[in-house]
């Protein structure tokens, strides 16, 4: 008869047995709608996309709002927006790697800003690009959660959570997880990099000590079959 720390280890495989299920169904849509907007994007590849947002903030502020601004820092245009405050309308063109140009007016208790950033242009192509990695990244996870799924089979149905096909299915789900934050890594940089002439990728330093984690676990339960082993063979 099984204790009642083993029923609620396989309890818990259960539990994570259903739910790799259903996250297996969605990376599997996810594919899919990946696949369509894929087919749909090659269909007008020939095309780009231009895009400009226009972004309004309002700003009440006592004394030289402007003069405060200064402390902080500056951008080439500030003295032509200065002027533009006492003249009330018309545009400044700013030199900025973002913004295209500002406008500003006076509102009762202070001044209404409305800023254009520079127009994008997206690349059909490269929006193809990344949808193509972002297919082969769903790819990934649904490999890695149809290792979870088989690891949480087994936890379960397992007698003991030291037994050697737990450790050879957590070992698999480990080893899936890596192409996974490679891919993650990649497609969040092209997708960031898609109005670019470069390419900008991060490291994921959280997902990166995640997989330490998991293989760090891997060993320690390799150590306890190893105990487990050596303990059976003594009785």
């Amino acid at each position: 008869m099984k204790s009642k720390t083993i029923k609620s280890i396989n309890l818990a495989g259960l539990i994570g047995y259903i739910i790799s299920i259903v996250l297996i169904i969605a990376s599997i849509s996810g594919m899919v709608a990946v696949a369509i907007g894929t087919a749909g994007a090659v269909a007008v590849s020939g095309e780009n996309i231009n895009a400009a947002i226009t972004t309004n903030i309002d700003v009440t502020s006592t004394g030289n709002f402007l003069e405060k601004l200064r402390h902080f820092g500056s951008f080439d245009g500030m003295e032509e927006l200065s002027s533009l405050i006492e003249k009330e309308g018309g545009t400044v063109k700013v030199d900025d790697s973002e913004l295209s140009e500002v406008s500003v007016s006076k509102l009762e208790n202070g001044l209404s800003f409305n800023a254009k950033t520079n127009s994008i242009s997206f690349s059909i192509k490269r929006i193809i690009v990344c949808l193509a990695v972002s297919f082969i990244f769903l790819g990934a996870v649904t490999v890695m959660l149809y290792m979870l799924k088989g690891l949480m089979k087994s936890i379960k149905n397992c007698d003991t959570p030291f037994s050697d096909e737990i450790i050879k299915k957590m070992t698999y789900f480990a080893n899936s997880t890596i192409p996974v934050i490679v891919l993650n890594m990649i497609c969040g940089g092209l997708w960031v990099s898609i109005g670019k002439s470069g390419f900008d990728m991060t490291i994921n330093l959280s997902s990166v000590f995640m997989v330490m984690v998991i293989y760090i676990l891997v060993t320690i339960f390799k150590y306890g079959a190893q105990l487990q082993h050596e303990s059976d063979e003594t009785l």
